[in-house]
């Protein structure tokens, strides 16, 4: 039939053959075929651009796809149909809508987004004093304050629903009462109705009977009179009784009549009592509920008010707070660095210009000469190690640690370091194995593993001593590659492995050769690793050296 319709150009009647269609499906829960009809339906209100015709589909779809668990459609079509709503500016239409959009969000764990669309409906309620639907917005937001966790909105919420839900139901209770009050009234009326029926009854028996009386007399009388009077004196004498037996039947009228009138009064009495009984009482109703809503309104204010006031306090100690964090970080890094370059600086720089003062003035000979420079350079080249640890840590601490990953060749990177070291290496005649396989590629900042290996080797050279060796050597694990600097140097004890990468705990050991150092270099090490997605970790024993081990993602 909606064929026929359609090719008549009739789409109206083409959408509602249609309509009936989808409810019959939806009625007998087959979904999917309702959800065609409904859109079919839609198309042809669309041509004619039936509007209450759309929106309507529009709310069948909602609650369909919401029966279906297909939420986000349900939302969709859930606002499509508050548009409608909107537009007809009808307050009851739009809170069912911004009711049923708010379910669906809660199914979707959106919590804020549906309390928003609750608070939405609660102020329209309020705007109609809709007492029961501002309950079922209370309800609602203290439902969906639960369930997003926020125990303190809940609270509030169920308080106010609580409080409504009390009101309602004492409403109820003076409706009923008020409803008895009614049908007592109507039972007291009809008990004044049904003494009225009784005393007519009663008056005309009384009637009947004086008539029969009368009757009797009249025959009394006029056997009587037949045997005393002639049939002049007969006819005078029945006149006159008959005008007698009128005169008191209109007396008797007159009598009921007044009866009849003092219980119509009586009743009319009574009935304007009551009728100003009940107005009295729903006067002081009203006025009392007039009240009641101020009341709350005002406690509603002043709730939001004091929510608001406890918002920007909570913005301005987390504020405050952030502040506080950033300036002892910021205290920290200095206090550090000062302490650095005031020891760890300061006093090497103090031994080269105390060489170079004794060369200047001639104090030693060229052999002496040649034996420090040697030294002093490898003085220098530790101490450049150390403050370029120093600037990376200061960076680190100060701006955060900021990757930038790309493809590296780790082997690469390890010859670099074989290349920096080599000098210090065959002064300790001390030989650097690299192992790394060149087509091993890592996912990781460049720069930053660069710095992971050049401390990790030299703080090797450091504690292995001559005639030792360092490997470097990597295997490639699941969606990993580990890396692992391994020394046969001096080792490291339990109690000094529990010290290492521990903020706050690091500490420095002398080299074989009496090297220094700032404990930075593996706290660099750490944070590097972490920040390029990685794990750190160190094995040792005393007497039979040190194996430092870290993983980064694969760069295949």
């Amino acid at each position: 039939m909606s064929e026929e319709k359609e090719k008549e150009g009739d789409y109206r009647g083409a959408s509602d053959y249609l309509n009936k269609a989808a409810l019959i499906k939806w009625e007998e829960k087959e979904l999917r075929p309702a959800i065609n009809y409904f859109h079919q339906s839609l198309q042809f209100n669309k041509k004619v651009d039936n509007q209450s015709g759309m929106y309507g589909i529009y709310s069948n779809l909602a609650m369909i796809y919401a029966d279906l668990s297909k939420y986000d459609s349900s939302l969709y079509f859930f606002k499509k149909t508050l548009e409608g709503r909107r537009k007809s500016s009808e307050n009851v239409t739009i809170i069912s809508s911004l009711i049923n959009i708010s379910v669906v969000l809660n199914n979707l764990q959106r919590y804020d987004e549906s309390a928003k669309f609750l608070k939405e409906a609660l102020n329209l309620a309020q705007e109609m004093n809709d007492v029961a639907q501002m309950r079922s917005c209370y309800g609602m937001l203290a439902e969906t304050y639960q369930k997003s966790g926020n125990d303190e909105q809940k609270t509030y919420y169920f308080n106010l629903y609580k409080s409504f839900n009390e009101l309602l139901q004492k409403r109820k209770i003076e409706k009923v009462e008020t409803e008895l009050d009614k049908e007592k009234l109507k039972a007291e009326i009809l008990a004044l109705q049904k003494q009225k029926v009784d005393l007519e009854l009663i008056n005309k028996s009384l009637e009947l009977e004086q008539k029969t009386e009368v009757v009797e007399n009249q025959q009394d009388s006029l056997g009587q009179l037949t045997s005393k009077y002639t049939k002049q004196e007969l006819a005078i004498q029945l006149l006159q009784e008959k005008a007698n037996a009128e005169r008191a039947e209109n007396l008797q009228r007159i009598q009921e009549q007044e009866a009849l009138t003092r219980t119509a009064i009586l009743i009319a009495f009574f009935i304007l009592v009551v009728t100003g009984l009940v107005f009295f009482f729903y006067i002081r109703t009203r006025e009392k509920n007039k009240d009641l809503a101020l009341q709350r309104n005002q406690l509603q204010e002043q709730a939001v008010l004091l929510e608001e006031q406890q918002e920007q306090l909570e913005a301005q100690k987390s504020i405050v707070e952030k502040q506080r964090d950033k300036l002892e970080v910021s205290n920290g890094v200095k206090d550090k660095l000062f302490s650095i370059i005031s020891h760890d600086l300061r006093t090497p720089f103090t031994s080269v210009n105390g060489y170079l003062t004794l060369i200047r003035y001639g104090a030693l000979t060229l052999e002496e000469v040649t034996t420090l420079a040697a030294e002093v350079k490898i003085s220098v080249d530790h101490h450049l190690e150390t403050l370029n640890n120093v600037l990376e840590w200061s960076k680190a601490q100060m701006q955060g640690l900021s990757p930038k990953p790309e493809k590296i060749v780790l082997n690469e990177i390890a010859q670099n370091q074989q290349k920096f070291f080599k000098s210090l290496a065959e002064s300790k005649e001390i030989e650097i194995i690299n192992k790394i396989n060149i087509n091993t590629k890592a996912f990781a900042d460049p720069n930053q593993i660069d710095v992971i290996l050049r401390n990790l080797v030299g703080n090797a050279l450091k504690f292995t001593p001559k005639e030792g060796k360092i490997t470097v050597f990597s295997v490639i694990k699941d969606d990993s590659v580990v890396v692992s600097v391994t020394d046969t140097g001096i080792g490291m004890s339990k109690e000094n492995l529990n010290k290492l990468f521990k903020e706050g705990k690091h500490f420095t050991t002398q080299g074989t050769n009496n090297e220094a150092g700032t404990g930075l270099g593996l706290l660099l090490c750490k944070d590097f690793v972490e920040a390029n997605g990685g794990k750190i970790n160190v094995e040792s024993q005393l007497g039979k050296g040190t194996s430092f081990i870290f993983d980064l993602p694969l760069g295949n």
